[in-house]
């Protein structure tokens, strides 16, 4: 048990500095910090008011850019898990030695 434990232990403490990471990157996105505020010009037309009854290019630009917000938070993903396996390994690695 006390095995076990001291490998767990392990791994959590491997793990640990790459989630409190994660937690630190999500909380300040770097997008939105550099984004530029739009500028409005004077003889721009005005957005149109959302109606009831979208049109279909209105839909399709809808569904285009919710495709792309999804591949964005998407693509970080596999990423971030490779990270959290590699510090679960390197905890079982340590927590081996130290037992062995």
């Amino acid at each position: 048990m006390r095995k076990v434990l001291f490998t767990l232990a392990a791994c959590t403490l491997c793990a640990a500095p790459l989630k409190a990471q994660a937690v630190q990157a999500a909380a300040v996105d770097p997008a939105a910090v550099a984004a530029p505020a739009p500028r409005v010009h004077e003889d721009a037309p005005a957005a149109k008011a959302p109606s009831l009854y979208p049109t279909t290019d209105e839909v399709r630009q809808q569904v285009a850019a919710a495709e792309r917000d999804r591949a964005q938070r998407n693509a970080a993903v596999p990423n971030d898990f490779l990270y959290l396996v590699a510090a679960i390994v390197v905890g079982v690695v340590i927590a081996a030695l130290l037992l062995g």
